[in-house]
């Protein structure tokens, strides 16, 4: 056994962390008395509400902020009262998103342009969908639509719309046999295996194919009297 190893039983060892000096933890008391809440108690500091604060930072020409004050000891309604001078500033609200639009010189047809332009008036419209890309001269689009059914309204197909959405997409057939018929010998003949050859196979049959070759080339270009008279044949 080494030194390093602690031959203490377990049940005798000491915690661990025993000994480490530890800070003492300065708890809140649940109750403070009067005296002590009136001096923790934050200064009066007027603040600036967060619905002022925005203004100020997506108007261009800014929210005033004074007599905008609010201070903690207010109450709720007073600060949830907008006063006349905020509303004029604020301008008329939208019905769409309840944004105030800002009235730019005077002119209210320009401010209601650069309103509906912007992103958050256009998040709040409602989504329209493209119509249906089915074709509209198909037969079967034809007949279902004589039933009542609509392919732009993105309901599925029934009286109720719990069906599918689109018909059951057509394939072309090219030959004249009942639908659910399987014809008998139709199957593909096996693909024929490759044959591996090995150096020795691939010389031989180079050779082969050589002389077929010589052999060919002997038979159509061959003439009888050229031969006759170098005496070759």
């Amino acid at each position: 056994m080494s030194d390093e190893e602690d031959s203490t039983p377990r049940g005798q060892q000491r915690i661990f962390g025993a000994g480490i000096t530890r800070k003492t933890i300065q708890f809140v008391p649940a109750a403070i008395a009067p005296t002590q809440a009136t001096q923790l108690a934050p200064p009066n500091v007027p603040s600036i509400s967060p619905g002022d604060r925005y203004l100020n930072i997506v108007l261009k020409d800014g929210m005033p902020t004074e007599g905008h004050h609010s201070t903690s000891t207010e109450v709720p309604n007073h600060e949830k009262r907008p006063s006349q001078q905020q509303l004029e500033l604020r301008g008329a609200l939208c019905e769409i998103c309840n944004l105030p639009i800002e009235a730019s010189e005077g002119k209210t047809s320009t401010a209601s342009t650069i309103h509906e332009s912007s992103i958050a008036h256009m998040v709040c419209l409602t989504h329209s969908h493209p119509p249906s890309h089915l074709d509209r001269s198909r037969q079967g689009l034809k007949y279902l639509s004589s039933y009542g059914w609509d392919p732009d309204s993105r309901e599925g197909l029934g009286a109720t719309g719990e069906g599918i959405r689109a018909p059951i997409k057509a394939k072309v057939k090219n030959n004249t046999v009942g639908l659910g018929v399987k014809l008998k010998g139709t199957k593909k003949p096996p693909e024929a295996k490759l044959e591996r050859l090995d150096a020795k196979q691939i010389r031989k049959k180079d050779m082969e194919d050589r002389r077929k070759r010589e052999r060919l080339q002997e038979m159509l270009y061959r003439n009888d009297d050229v031969e006759k008279y170098l005496g070759g044949g």
